[in-house]
């Protein structure tokens, strides 16, 4: 049960700091995980809003450049003179030979353009003359009246006008095509400022790839969609699609979007979900609207949610490591030390811990050690004292002769002096002589067993010559166990009990024996009378009382056997607490009280007497 509890405490102490530091490590990684997916869009928005307000900004510069390109086409005076010619005549061969003319101007102004594709020359009269860099151009188709009438109405509000991006064909062999946007500008004669015709200059989209290039988007070029967006919602280019060279339907935009008032947020396109920003210009018109994959943006927080769950995995897995060691460190020494006072509980004072850490467990260590050694000390004091008490009272007891003892004594030696002469007297007077002798010195002193049963000779020779013929005394000692050494006055009270309580009522008979034997260094001392008997519930409270006293207390309520408990606590005091006395009685078959003894063997071989 003790190993149970100890257990869970551990368990308890390792489940409580796992629980704690999981919890907090949890919460942690939680708020690094949403903090950095959180982190992760709004760079995203960030650095897509950088690159869309920088490629809006490049293609404003761009355009800038071609419409210089087109003032300076409009403003040529050989252009303006060849147009004027051409108004002159009316002949159509003529016309054709007067276009022909623009062919080397408009040569040296589309070639060192390569973002330029083509450039158009357009009459009043729906007359088209076009250069165009790619080999056998397709024929451009001619400008209806309609066409013209915008051109006319659109141009007089504002300096260009910028259509929407078409295919023209490269080869006429072949599919292969480029997109491009139309650069249309009016062409007036100076100085009057009237318009006699419209400049048109197809620039190919590829050229929006290099500017592009130059935004430094190589972080997202690989998964950004560019796109440049034209107020009415038309895709002019797409850095993916679009502008790669192979015919395709022009693409419709989400207008909703282009109207919305932020310039960021996630929208749906070609039934793909991204993250969008735009950048409106204020030059041409168009938006440029940057597309990141929502996908991109999960494969990064999967990314980065693996990377959590794998660090807290481990961080975890450390803090159990951590925690039941430390539960184990507190544990152990705390468990060593239930188990010492567990021991100490029983009566072992010897435990003693041997932890010699600083900490409270070190202190308290050091504080259970204090205590058992003043437990001990204190202990042995009293004992000592006790001791001490024991063996006065002894001596007390035995300086007091019995009244009834020396009365009858006394009469015994009347009736015999005066009977029988006056060696008898002489014999008794000897006896009771050694009696007192042996009885008065060095009562804390062991002696041998030879020496007391010379004790016992002579005070069962003074009861013999009481009670004549009804006691008699055997001794069977082996002769190498007169040696031994035990305590004064152990065997004698066993034997005076013995005589008093055990063989009081008989009238012949009586025998008292005293045997002595040894084994594994255990000296075995018995005195055994054939008297009456102790009653089962008296022999049950002597044992009863052998238990429960100790050097400190005697129990109050016994009244008969005191004797008997001071032989046994002598024994224990002297020689420890695995020696001691032992009774045994059955009513009718007398009383064998043994005695067990370390067995310590002085010099000298004496013989014992039988009486």
């Amino acid at each position: 049960m003790r190993r149970w509890n100890d257990r869970m405490l551990k368990t308890k102490m390792f489940i409580s700091f796992s629980v704690v530091a999981l919890f907090i490590v949890g919460i942690t990684c939680g708020i690094f995980y949403y903090k950095n997916t959180s982190d992760i869009k709004n760079q995203t928005f960030s650095l897509s809003n950088i690159i869309s307000k920088q490629f809006s900004e490049m293609i404003d510069l761009y355009m800038q450049n071609v419409e210089e390109l087109s003032l300076a086409i409009s403003i040529d005076p050989s252009i303006q003179t060849i147009l004027f010619d051409f108004y002159q005549t009316s002949n159509p061969i003529e016309k054709e030979y007067v276009g022909y003319k623009l062919n080397p101007i408009l040569f040296n102004y589309s070639y060192p353009k390569t973002y330029v594709q083509s450039i158009s020359i357009y009459s009043l009269d729906t007359h088209l003359y076009t250069y165009s860099k790619p080999v056998e151009p397709k024929p451009a188709a001619m400008l209806s009246n309609e066409q013209l009438r915008h051109f006319f109405v659109t141009l007089n509000n504002r300096p260009f006008l910028l259509l929407p991006s078409v295919d023209e064909a490269q080869q006429p062999e072949e599919e292969n095509t480029q997109r491009v946007v139309s650069f249309i500008r009016k062409i007036t004669k100076i100085p009057t400022q009237t318009i006699i015709g419209y400049v048109n200059i197809h620039i190919n989209v590829n050229a929006f790839k290099m500017v592009l290039a130059n935004t430094k988007a190589s972080e997202l070029e690989n998964t950004m969609h560019v796109l440049i967006v034209n107020e009415e919602g038309r895709v002019i280019f797409e850095n993916s699609g679009s502008g790669s060279g192979t015919r395709m339907a022009q693409d419709m935009f989400d207008l909703s979007v282009l109207n919305r008032s932020g310039t960021e947020g996630e929208v749906k396109w070609k039934d793909t979900n991204y993250l969008y920003t735009l950048e409106k210009s204020s030059y041409t018109g168009w938006h440029t609207v940057i597309l990141i994959p929502k996908q991109v943006i999960v494969l990064k927080q999967k990314r980065m949610q693996d990377i959590v769950l794998l660090v807290g995995l481990l961080t975890m897995l450390l803090i159990a490591a951590v925690s039941y060691f430390l539960s184990h460190h507190i544990t152990l020494p705390l468990n060593r030390l239930m188990r010492n006072m567990s021991r100490v509980e029983l009566g072992d004072l010897n435990q003693r811990m041997d932890y010699s850490g600083r900490n409270e467990i070190g202190k308290l260590s050091r504080m259970y050690n204090h205590m058992l050694d003043s437990i001990s000390r204190l202990i042995h004091e009293v004992y000592e004292s006790k001791l001490a008490e024991k063996n006065a009272q002894l001596s007390a007891l035995h300086s007091q002769i019995n009244p009834h003892f020396l009365y009858n004594t006394l009469n015994i030696m009347k009736s015999i002096s005066r009977l029988r002469g006056i060696e008898e007297v002489a014999e008794i007077s000897e006896s009771l002589a050694g009696l007192f002798q042996y009885s008065m010195k060095n009562l804390h002193q062991p002696v041998s067993l030879y020496e007391e049963i010379e004790h016992i000779n002579n005070y069962f020779s003074i009861q013999q010559h009481r009670f004549g013929n009804r006691l008699r005394l055997s001794c069977h000692i082996p002769p190498e166990l007169l040696q031994a050494s035990i305590l004064k006055l152990t065997l004698q009270p066993l034997i005076e009990n013995a005589v008093n309580h055990g063989l009081r009522k008989m009238k012949s008979g009586g025998c008292i024996t005293i045997r002595a034997s040894e084994a594994e260094g255990l000296l075995t001392l018995s005195v055994h009378d054939n008297g009456e008997g102790l009653p089962e519930q008296t022999a049950a409270r002597l044992r009863e009382s052998f238990d429960s006293s100790n050097a400190l207390h005697t129990r109050a309520d016994i009244s008969n056997g005191i004797g008997l408990i001071n032989i046994r606590q002598r024994i224990q005091l002297y020689y420890g607490k695995e020696y001691g006395l032992h009774l045994h009685s059955k009513p009718g078959e007398g009383t064998t009280v043994s005695l067990s003894l370390p067995l310590i063997i002085n010099n000298g071989k004496p013989e014992v007497k039988a009486q």
